[in-house]
This record gives structure tokens, C-alpha cells and sequence, in this order.
């Protein structure tokens, strides 16, 4: 893995901690980071920090797209390597949990070359909180050594594409790829040309639980609310020693899936299991209120564009 794409916004503790993971687990590894006009003071101070050790390539305006520019920044990585190599998306609410060893390298090699129809690899953990029929959909390739989902997601990616993967370069660039404004629809472009996507045996990476987050660069009231009643902010997690790497590696993979709960561990803070991810998920009324707000939000938007109009 010689690179890793880092993609950011004004989340400068959480960037900081992916870089720490990354240079801890992957020292030899040429990281960018693709930063989306961040313009919170500390994120801006961790990024002046990061610059003697990584290349920085900032947005000096974002787009109102409900992602900002994220898609746009993943075209611009694509784009960057012409020559057909393995690279690594991560984002700044991820981190590397264990050392990327000369077996990953091995496998990855072999896992590319021996399925042509293959351009994404996910190197993460599945998040503790899926539902039990979704994870009964999540089955292990004995041969291939690769979890894979056996349905298709209704309206979910996962089952052909990941924002957080590693990527055969080549194989995007000769079908033209062009990132999508959503990860949906991503996984929409993937189903039309490739396999269903693998996920390793024993992940290396992971999002980190409970973390702050935007929606269309801002926040509604409802999802600040949410953050506030679940606690949302920084919550690393432990970088796995030899030993937890050799138990994980031992185990049966066909009966122990790889969820973070049973495999990782904070190494701060405290949080329920199974962890979370989404601060409205265990409340339907601030479910509701977002959606109420995002709805409103979307109608200035629409109003302002009718009566910007000639």
C-alpha cells in the first residue's frame, strides 16, 4: 500500500488521530490529505502541523452538495495516480487499528490479480450496530478469503462500493469512472461494471465510534441535539498489539465476523455496545425533526434559485 488518500473537513482532532494511526501502522506509506475549504482554527492548526509530514491539497471553496466536495476530492486522488497501483481511501473519522504487514500486501496482490471483476476492497471492520438480517446476508469465501454481502443493500452501499476501500486504480480508469454525488449511487456504478466487493478477513482499518459529523457542511438542530445526548466526539481506538493481530488472524472466520466490539477497544472514553455511529439513530422524534429541517432547508434552497432566475 504506497498510497493513502486522507479525505477532510474541519474535524482537526479526528484527522489527527487518522494521521497518528497511519504513521504508527503504515510509516512507510505516502499520505495526501484532501481537505474540503475547512475553516474551523483548529482544524487549520492541525493542518499546518501535518504539512512537514504529508502532502496537503486544500479546496478553497466547497460545493453545497450534501457532501461538500468529498466526491470531487476522491476524482481529484483518482485522477492524481495514472499508474494503475492500489491506493487507500480512508477519511478523518477513520484510523488504522493494526500494522499493515507483508501478508496484507501479499493478499491484496493476489486478491486483485485472481479476481478480475474486483476494483474495491474494504479493509474495515462492519459497524456493531447492522441489523441482524443484513449481517446474516454477510458471508465468508472460504477460497477467496473475503467476507462478501450475498443480497443486494435496499438503498445501502456496501454490497459493491465503500467510500473507505482500497481501490485498483487501473481498472476504475478504464471504464472512465467518475465519482457520484452520493455513496449510493457509487454503489449503483459499481454493480454495473464490477463483482461484488470483497472485505478482508482481518480488517486493518475502522471508523471510529460516536464521532462528530456534518450534513451539507452544517448541522441541524435535531443532529446537535443528537450529538449532545449521545455524547459524540473523540473516542480513538486502541492500535491492536502482535498478539490481538495472531488471535484475530487464528480465529474461524466462517463463525466470528468482524465486528469491532469483539475485536477492538477504546482507548478512551467510554461507550455502550454495540457502539454508535449515528447520534439519531436510538431517537425517532430527532430522526423526524432532521428530516423536517433538511426538508425546510431544501425549500429556501429551491425558493432562492426561482427567484435568482431571470
Amino acid at each position: 500500500m504506497q498510497s493513502i488518500f486522507v479525505f477532510s473537513f474541519n474535524r482537526g482532532p479526528y484527522l489527527e488521530n487518522c494521521i497518528a494511526s497511519i504513521a504508527h501502522c503504515a510509516p512507510d506509506a505516502e499520505v495526501t490529505i484532501y481537505d474540503d475549504a475547512s475553516d474551523d482554527p483548529e482544524t487549520l492548526r492541525v493542518l499546518e502541523r501535518l504539512e512537514a509530514r504529508c502532502r496537503i491539497v486544500r479546496r478553497t471553496q466547497s460545493t453545497k452538495a450534501r457532501h461538500g466536495s468529498l466526491y470531487g476530492n476522491m476524482q481529484a486522488a483518482l485522477d492524481s495516480v495514472t499508474d494503475g497501483r492500489v491506493i487507500a481511501f480512508l477519511q478523518d473519522d477513520t484510523q488504522m487499528i493494526r500494522p499493515f504487514e507483508e501478508a496484507d500486501r501479499q493478499f491484496v496482490a493476489r486478491h486483485f490479480e485472481q479476481h478480475p471483476d474486483a476494483a474495491f476492497l474494504a479493509p474495515v471492520f462492519l459497524r456493531g450496530t447492522i441489523r441482524p438480517r443484513r449481517l446474516a446476508q454477510f458471508e465468508y469465501d472460504i477460497e477467496a478469503q473475503v467476507y462478501r454481502f450475498v443480497q443486494d443493500g435496499q438503498k445501502v452501499a456496501g454490497t459493491y462500493y465503500s467510500d473507505i476501500a482500497l481501490i485498483h486504480t487501473g481498472r476504475l480508469h478504464a471504464i472512465d469512472w467518475r465519482f457520484q454525488g452520493d455513496e449510493f449511487e457509487n454503489e449503483l456504478q459499481a454493480q454495473r461494471h464490477f463483482g461484488r466487493m470483497g472485505y478482508m478477513r482481518d480488517p486493518f482499518a475502522m471508523w471510529v465510534p460516536n464521532a462528530r459529523a456534518y450534513r451539507n457542511r452544517s448541522k441541524t438542530l435535531a443532529f446537535r441535539l443528537g450529538e449532545h445526548f449521545s455524547r459524540s466526539g473523540l473516542y480513538p481506538l486502541h492500535i491492536l498489539e502482535r498478539e490481538a493481530v495472531a488471535a484475530m488472524r487464528q480465529r474461524d472466520a466462517a463463525t466470528e465476523k468482524p465486528l469491532p466490539e469483539r475485536f477492538l477497544r477504546l482507548a478512551e472514553g467510554n461507550l455502550p455496545e454495540p457502539w454508535p455511529f449515528n447520534p439519531l439513530k436510538r431517537s425517532r422524534l430527532l430522526r423526524r425533526l432532521n428530516e423536517f429541517e433538511e426538508w425546510l432547508k431544501r425549500l429556501r434552497r429551491s425558493d432562492s434559485e426561482d427567484t435568482a432566475q431571470p
